[in-house]
């Protein structure tokens, strides 16, 4: 092979190798950033006012994790959009793999105010809650019956279209 061909085969592969080798040094997306932004649908009733979201958020899910310790599945849904009538819900469920209660954190915001439950926490519950799960393809239905902080009652469905890993901390 001559000089030039053999320079011009050299070129022709460097140029079709670069960019395998960029995407190779890229870092993969940050949790919670645009790759882990999935289809969400929210159905809350809170006493008897219904109120909706729909749209992109993050649904997460690790079967096995660990809280205190103490072997567990979670799961953890984030939702915001100024534009629905529910405006902010966050969602975090330890279930233990030990039987003992599920641990509970859900807060959420509507056009009428904020509204919280925590239960299954040393600190104390602050009001009282349930939750369904319904898997569906890669995504499911979380379903949550009970009583937000100052006592109203609470329904809500959460679709999620899929759920993304979820990052262990500390390693």
């Amino acid at each position: 092979m001559t000089r030039p061909a053999a320079l011009r085969v050299l070129l022709v592969t460097l140029v079709l190798g670069l960019p395998q080798m960029a995407a190779a040094q890229r870092k993969p997306p940050a949790p919670g950033g645009a790759a882990d932004q999935i289809s969400l649908s929210i159905d809350t009733r809170v006493g008897n006012k219904k109120y909706t979201g729909n749209g992109t958020g993050t649904c997460r899910h690790a079967d096995e994790a660990s809280i205190h310790g103490v072997s567990a599945a979670v799961w953890m849904v984030q939702f915001e959009s100024p534009k629905s009538s529910l405006k902010r819900l966050s969602l975090t469920l330890w279930r233990p793999k030990d039987g003992s209660p599920d641990q509970l954190s859900l807060a959420f915001d509507t056009k009428a105010g904020a509204h919280r439950i925590q239960t299954g926490t040393p600190a104390g519950n602050a009001g009282e809650g349930s939750v369904t799960i319904l898997p569906s393809g890669p995504g499911g239905r979380l379903e949550i019956s009970g009583k937000e902080s100052e006592g109203k009652p609470v329904q809500i469905a959460i679709e999620c279209s899929g759920f993304a890993e979820i990052e262990a901390e500390g390693g």
